[in-house]
């Protein structure tokens, strides 16, 4: 009877995980519809309204800042805090925006589901026409992704380097202007 019960718990969290991985592959391929929408989408601007509230809904932004900033995260107060998350809301799709600017026939496939500690990694190709595909793997954690790799480089990662350089000669307040002027660059699509 026990070796049943150990049978049906594991058989259990197995269905749970693959469930998890269900949901999060479906997530990625509405946010590359989104994508591929929007390279489709002229203008700028156009883009970001596009992009603003699929990156609210696919991203971790919470996650992303308190990443992105290391121990400084803790030294800051909530409403320093929300505004850090909301400054990320804006890079992150003004990135997008600037990016994903024009369609030539791209698509993207999904290659794998796979588990890591944090929750489902969907591993997928960015297809391009006259180039090599890109790999973009998400990284999950709950429902929402916190970190992208493309091509085995994390975007979390070079965040975290850069922000803490900028944090270590100007301080919070060199970081966010840092940050304000590359969406400005990218032509103010976040804001």
């Amino acid at each position: 009877m026990k070796r049943l019960l150990v049978g049906l718990l594991l058989w259990s969290l197995s269905s749970l995980g693959s469930a998890a991985d269900e949901t999060a592959a479906a997530s990625v391929d509405r946010f590359h519809a989104i994508l591929i929408e929007a390279m489709q989408t002229e203008g700028l601007y156009q883009r970001a309204a596009l992009l603003e509230p699929a990156v609210a809904a696919f991203f971790d932004l919470g996650t992303v800042a308190r990443i992105s900033l290391g121990p400084t995260w803790r030294s800051l107060a909530d409403e320093r805090r929300a505004a850090f998350v909301d400054l990320m809301h804006r890079l992150i799709t003004a990135t997008y925006a600037d990016r994903f600017d024009s369609y030539s026939g791209q698509s993207f496939a999904r290659v794998d589901t796979v588990s890591a500690n944090t929750g489902p990694v969907v591993k997928t190709l960015l297809n391009r026409t006259n180039d090599e595909p890109v790999s973009l793997d998400y990284y999950f954690r709950g429902a929402k992704v916190f970190n992208v790799v493309a091509d085995g480089v994390s975007d979390l990662s070079l965040r975290r380097a850069d922000y803490a350089g900028i944090i270590r000669e100007e301080g919070i307040e060199g970081l966010v202007t840092h940050i304000e002027a590359s969406i400005v660059e990218m032509g103010g699509a976040g804001d």
